[in-house]
């Protein structure tokens, strides 16, 4: 059973059942790994997901420079959700633009397809990422790391 794992005993129609229940988790930023993405000019820095014990969803924050691309991609098995703490960029939606703002909230089901710009000359943009099956949030980890992780 993983170290961070309580046994729970539940009676259900009469019979015992035992499962596993997660224990909180506090990730420190500090500590959190972090990744080049967007060609270079963004950083993933991955707070909460299956590795820390997190199965039920991933959190992430993403930091984009000005002229960052995400390209089309789909999550087939997971919905995403972004929050948009600063800046201003493009999100593509089943081919359908919308302009994100700070304080803007989005919704991807799974299955859609989505891409992000951020414009040359705008600022950067500082997002929250949160992954409902977690797993897409893996692909960062193909990208180079910045350590120690850096402060947005």
């Amino acid at each position: 059973m993983p170290k961070n794992t309580r046994v729970l005993g539940v009676v259900i129609g009469g019979a015992l059942a035992i499962g596993p229940v997660a224990r909180a988790e506090v990730v420190a930023a500090q500590s959190a790994p972090s990744f080049e993405m967007a060609q270079g000019r963004g950083q993933a820095t991955l707070l909460l997901n299956e590795k820390t014990g997190s199965p039920e969803a991933a959190l992430s924050r993403l930091s984009l420079q000005p002229g960052a691309q995400v390209p089309e991609h789909v999550h087939e098995g997971s919905a995403e959700f972004l929050y948009v703490m600063s800046g201003e960029m493009t999100l593509v939606l089943d081919g359908q633009k919308q302009v994100l703002r700070a304080g803007d909230a989005v919704r991807i089901p799974a299955g859609h397809k989505h891409a992000g710009q951020v414009a040359a000359s705008g600022p950067r943009v500082e997002l929250v990422q949160i992954y409902v099956g977690p797993g897409p949030e893996a692909r960062f980890r193909t990208g180079k790391p910045i350590t120690p992780p850096s402060k947005p």
